[in-house]
């Protein structure tokens, strides 16, 4: 896994160890990306070939999977939260 991505994964699980906010920019299997997105972390897929973060996306006000390599920034926010689901991100 590129140096990247691992830093980005450290990111996530801070955030969610802290129950922070997570910024994220997310780019589409299209290369197109919606800027910044703030999402609260939860749990990775199981699947090996395509690591995938579950978090709850604030502003579409849902559940959506984001596959770390196209992740291609994240930051943890200064808002905590209080999970919604059982996080097992840790």
């Amino acid at each position: 896994m590129p140096i990247a991505n691992l830093n980005i994964l450290k990111t996530i699980k801070k955030a969610a160890r802290e129950r922070r906010v997570l910024r994220i920019i997310y780019v589409e299997k299209n290369g197109t990306s919606e800027g910044w997105r703030r999402v609260e972390p939860y749990s990775f897929s199981k699947d090996e070939f395509k690591k995938a973060l579950f978090a709850w996306d604030i502003g579409k006000a849902g559940m959506r999977r984001f596959i770390i390599a196209r992740i291609s920034q994240a930051e943890i926010a200064d808002s905590s939260y209080a999970p919604r689901y059982q996080i097992e991100v840790c």
